[in-house]
This record gives structure tokens, C-alpha cells and sequence, in this order.
């Protein structure tokens, strides 16, 4: 990512409705979590932490991103520990998290193996260990933003689904997201695509009217997704688990 990317992100994720509509999508796939006291949760590509706060939630959790300069920023929350660390080679022990959480990182052109980052995802994830993950959705919408990102690929949930079985999961949710904007997203991006006009990421300080009013979409988004997958979006969300070990150890 662009180091003004990170500066731009950190200033507005807490409040802009588009990472706060993240999380509540997010929320969802968490609740379903079975209970566990000292829960340890691996944030890849954190970022500059902007999951923190939820993630807290949910156990003992540990960031960790390629950037110094997004680990910067992560540290100025104070919630996690902090780890330097990119796919597909992660410094943590085989089986060390109960849970880990990539969102919007599969995608990323510094990500040059996808198939092989979720195998090590697994790997660092214990039996039966959760895995939830958001992604960018759809090739057709790559835009100047994916650019400014470096988004290198987007996904169907088909093409998610055959990833994750390969590298050992088992799907428990899968599902698209940010339904509710794509009909005025999209278009928006291919339109300013065949004109050459966009330019820089989708990111920046939204006036408050904006975001109460997309705070009310996502709230109404969420609760469909508590109920039902999500037929079409902007994004792919998912909740995927390991599989248990045979009882007796065997392959």
C-alpha cells in the first residue's frame, strides 16, 4: 500500500461508514464463534489496526503487518501485540491461534501466492481453529482505487471456496458483502474506468450526515447476513474452519 494510504486510513477508520460498516459484517461472523475462554487471535495484515477494538472482544489478540510504518500506527492503539510479518512466511509456531483474521490482505499484489498464504494461515492455526476473512469481490470492478492499494486480484465466492478447501478448510460461512452500495458503486467505478478519470483510493473523511445515514444501511446489511447469505457486493466475507486432527494423530 502507498505510505499515505496508511496515514489516510488511520485518520478516518474509526468513525467512515465504509470501515464501520467492516466491522459490523464482521461482528456477524464473529457471534458465530463458538464460546472459549483466552481465545488467541492473529490479525494479518492489520494494518493500521482499525479491527482492534472488535477483535478484543473476542480474546487475547496479536497484529501483524509487513509495514513498519502501518505497525506504527497500530502501536498508537495499544491493544494488541505487535509483530512484523508478511505472507506467506509467518514467525509463529505451527498451531498457535485459536483464530486468525485477514481482512482485505489475499488480494494485495504483495501477497504473490495466495493458494500458498492460506496454507500457511492454516498452518499457524490450530485444529479446529477459526479462520474470517474479507476480501475485494469481482474482477470487473478493479478500479483506480485497487491501483492505489495495490490490489492485485479479486475473488468470486466460488473461486474463494475452491482456495480455502484446497489449503484445508471447511467452509462455515461464505458469503458476498457490501451489497447494499454496489448498485451505485459499481457502476460509478466503471464508468470513471473507461474514462481514465479515477484517481487514488476510495478513502477519505466523509461528513457525518454521510456516515449516520450509511451507519442505518449497515446496520440493515448485517442483519440480513445474520440470517442469509448475501447473493451479490462489493466484497466476500467468509468464516472457515481447520480441520480437526484424527483422535489417534493420524494423517
Amino acid at each position: 500500500m502507498h505510505p499515505d494510504e496508511y496515514e489516510k486510513m488511520f485518520r478516518v477508520e474509526d468513525t467512515h461508514w465504509w470501515f464501520a460498516g467492516k466491522r459490523r459484517l464482521v461482528r456477524v461472523m464473529l457471534h458465530d464463534l463458538p464460546a472459549q475462554a483466552g481465545r488467541r487471535i492473529l490479525d494479518i495484515g492489520c494494518g493500521t489496526g482499525g479491527m482492534f477494538p472488535l477483535l478484543r472482544e473476542f480474546g487475547w489478540l496479536t497484529g501483524a503487518d509487513a509495514s513498519d510504518l502501518a505497525l506504527g500506527f497500530a502501536a498508537r492503539r495499544g491493544l494488541a501485540a505487535l509483530e512484523r510479518a508478511a505472507l506467506p512466511d509467518l514467525p509463529f509456531a505451527s498451531g498457535a491461534f485459536d483464530l486468525v483474521t485477514a481482512f482485505d490482505v489475499l488480494y494485495h499484489r504483495a501477497v504473490g501466492d495466495d493458494a500458498a498464504a492460506l496454507v500457511e494461515i492454516a498452518r499457524v492455526l490450530r485444529p479446529g481453529g477459526h479462520f474470517v476473512v474479507t476480501d475485494s469481490a469481482l474482477k470487473f470492478l478493479s478500479s483506480a482505487h485497487d491501483e492505489a492499494v495495490q490490489g492485485a486480484r479479486r475473488y468470486t465466492t466460488g473461486e474463494m471456496r475452491e482456495k480455502l478447501t484446497a489449503a484445508g478448510f471447511t467452509i462455515r460461512r461464505l458469503s458476498y458483502a457490501n451489497m447494499a452500495i454496489f448498485p451505485l458503486a459499481a457502476p460509478w467505478r466503471l464508468l470513471h474506468r473507461s474514462r481514465g478519470t479515477a484517481h487514488g483510493s476510495d478513502v477519505s473523511a466523509a461528513p457525518g450526515w454521510l456516515n449516520a445515514v450509511m451507519g442505518l444501511v449497515y446496520r440493515a446489511e448485517a442483519g440480513l447476513l445474520a440470517r442469509a447469505n448475501l447473493p451479490i457486493g462489493m466484497s466476500i466475507i467468509v468464516h472457515a474452519q481447520k480441520a480437526q486432527q484424527p483422535e489417534d494423530g493420524s494423517a
